[in-house]
């Protein structure tokens, strides 16, 4: 039975609370140095915030797709005479943000003393409307402000916050970090760093550097790193690798030894080391194992030698810089229970891949196919457990998928990141482990947004190339370093439609266009200059062959670089993987607890959950159609009524106790 009463409930929320019940947090950041902390945990399919800030006015809180004000959800709240109150916002553009229609942030608490204001909220992860951003597993963009003054009301927006503003890019949906307690005489901490390298004066520069491994006489397992950036060169150092050599070289020949990767000043013997122990990106922190693996070294059969790559992002050419950041490793010789290992996956890095310009959502795939991972665990039939995803990309990236394949179907997805952001490229924690076997496909699908771009993008170590990686964090440790696919030229000319196409030595790589006007050109000359790529029917063309053509497989068995030559057909499946939809219907949950809400709404449609008490609402509607469940209790609603329309249907388990309201019984 349904049943209608005028109130309202924009919920615009206000409680009287005294003092916070302690609350702990397994999250916290601060947004800005000793003015603005933030707090929070996820607790089923909602999130609770707790903002702490040196003010005595309001504060503002956001989540934003693209870390400005622009189709930002907002939740401004305030402390006044001992109650807090909280907005729920939406902004269309850069400026004031209108009040939301439909509020889904819940106070829950706060407090207020001569300096801070404390508040205590809760939303959704996944909004219910169109324009509500949803908080996922990846990225999310932070947007923060705070004002001296409070609002005079309600619905008044603030007075503006001026410079009191800021962005920060965090991992909300993440599990507690559980930092294992480390026995002090057990550690050992090695620090592998850059020698006052002079940058030179382009935007990107890849410096190696080797170094020999400390001979500990016996295995250690490395349990933590953490970057240690020279003062000020934050946004220099874009990102920083250490691959293991396994093969045999001269380590004490190549100690210190230093140059610029991948040129012909690089020796052979430190460019094969291609094996990754340790990805580091920025934005990233200090990344711990969990308490049950770390990463084997000093062992007879572990590796001796490592060479650290660092890649320096100097957009301005400025030719000052001299730097010598690094990573810092923590070792212990308390051995834990398994070896853990890292596999570099996705696309590998060439100038075979291709972004045509023009598209707002271009895909590119890397797949690590079975008969890689087959390959690398011959001795591990029960397959490989999963803790954790490094997921990359560079300027054009805008979402990660590392999806998961096994028997034609595809499994929920090992990591993934829906609003990835180039400066800030952090491990993501798994929350549960996750079983890849050997027969079982991984696919690196990598989104990018090129709307903006005129000219056909390669991959490259340039920022203003492209990436597709994902680093998969994993035990126990195979012998797999990178498990990779490259396009293959010869088919990516086709989407030209040319009639005329053969391979000059029979070499995929290199086809050669015979069709009248196109002699003796260059492949890659001919797709970045004689294709229509403002054509979207040659962009769709294009897609469909990244997607279902075959590839070259990369598959570096015991750290040895190795390319087959028999093409990987493309993956096909049965069932793709969709994520759990939320349940938008009606409001969940019980017990809920609407106080002192002075609303004017015109429309307000609203299903209550069991056990909803209504207290104290001042609404002058003009239309309200609230359904309420049985066990429903409504307190002193002021309810002026003026050419609006109220239906009440009254039923057991309903109590209506109205000061001044005219009811019309339906």
């Amino acid at each position: 039975m349904i049943r209608k009463f005028a109130v309202i409930l924009i919920a615009i929320l206000a409680v009287g609370n005294g003092a916070l019940q302690p609350m702990e947090f397994p999250h916290t950041a601060v947004l800005k140095e000793d003015v603005y902390v933030l707090y929070w945990k996820t607790e089923g399919d909602n999130i609770i915030f707790e903002t702490q800030v040196r003010t005595t006015g309001y504060v503002g809180l956001g989540i934003s797709p693209n870390g400005g004000m622009a189709n930002a959800d907002i939740a401004i709240g305030w402390v006044k005479d001992g109650r807090a109150y909280i907005t729920d916002y939406h902004a269309k553009k850069n400026g004031p943000p209108s009040l939301d229609k439909s509020q889904d942030v819940e106070i829950l608490g706060g407090s207020e003393n001569t300096t801070h204001t404390i508040l205590r909220f809760r939303r959704k992860l996944r909004g219910c409307e169109e324009k509500d951003n949803s908080i996922t597993n990846g990225t999310a963009r932070v947007i923060w402000a705070y004002g001296d003054e409070e609002p005079t009301s309600h619905t008044t927006i603030p007075k503006y916050h001026g410079t009191n503003r800021g962005t920060k890019s965090i991992q909300l949906v993440a599990p507690p970090e559980d930092i294992p307690v480390l026995d002090i005489s057990t550690v050992t901490e090695v620090e592998f760093l850059n020698d006052k390298v002079s940058i030179p004066s382009k935007d990107t520069t890849y410096w190696c550097h080797g170094f020999k491994i400390p001979e500990f006489n016996k295995t250690l397992h490395m349990v933590k790193y953490e970057p240690v950036i020279q003062a000020g060169h934050k946004a220099l150092v874009h990102h920083i690798l250490i691959y293991a050599c396994y093969h045999e070289l001269n380590t004490t020949l190549y100690h210190g030894s230093s140059f610029e990767c991948y040129t012909g000043n690089m020796p052979p013997e430190m460019s094969q080391c291609r094996a990754p122990i340790i990805a580091w990106a920025i934005g990233g922190e200090t990344f711990h194992y969990p308490d049950h693996v770390g990463f084997p070294l000093g062992g007879a059969e572990d590796p001796k030698f490592v060479v650290m790559e660092t890649h320096y992002d100097n957009p301005g050419l400025r030719n000052d810089y001299v730097d010598s950041s690094g990573i810092k490793i923590t070792f212990t010789s308390k051995l834990r229970q398994y070896d853990a290992g890292i596999i570099e996956t996705g696309k590998l890095v060439t100038p075979n891949h291709l972004i045509p310009p023009y598209s707002s959502a271009f895909h590119s795939w890397g797949h690590c196919p079975s008969r890689c991972l087959s390959a690398a665990m011959t001795n591990q039939a029960s397959g490989i457990k999963v803790f954790g995803a490094l997921l990359h990309t560079h300027l054009l990236g805008s979402a990660i998928h590392m999806r998961h394949f096994r028997n034609h179907t595809e499994l929920p997805w090992i990591s993934y990141d829906d609003n990835y952001d180039f400066n800030f490229q952090e491990v993501h924690k798994l929350g549960k482990e996750i079983t890849v076997l050997p027969t079982d496909d991984i696919v690196t699908d990598c989104t990018y947004d090129s709307s903006s771009k005129t000219y056909i993008t390669t991959g490259g170590l340039s920022t203003k190339e492209e990436m597709c990686l994902g680093y998969v964090y994993y035990y126990p440790k195979i012998n797999l370093g990178a498990c990779e696919t490259v396009g293959i030229p010869a088919n990516y000319i086709q989407v030209g439609g040319f009639k005329n196409i053969t391979l000059k030595g029979n070499n995929p790589f290199n086809p050669v266009v015979g069709d009248q006007g196109y002699e003796n050109m260059e492949w890659q000359s001919i797709l970045a200059d004689r294709i229509d790529w403002t054509n979207e029917t040659i962009r769709e063309r294009f897609q469909t062959i990244e997607r279902d053509t075959a590839n070259f497989v990369r598959c570096d068995l015991l750290g040895k670089f190795s390319i087959s030559r028999t093409p990987v057909p493309a993956l096909t499946f049965d069932l793709a993987y969709s994520p759990p939809q939320v349940n938008c219907s009606t409001v969940t949950g019980n017990a809920t607890t609407v106080v002192d809400a002075d609303v004017p709404p015109t429309v307000v449609d609203v299903t209550l959950p069991i056990a909803t008490t209504v207290v104290d609402t001042d609404v002058p509607p003009t239309v309200v159609d609230v359904t309420l469940p049985i066990a429903t209790t409504v307190v002193d609603t002021d309810v002026p009524l003026t050419g609006g329309t109220v239906r009440i249907s009254l039923c057991w388990g309903i109590v209506f106790l109205f000061t001044a309201a005219h009811v019309l019984i339906a």
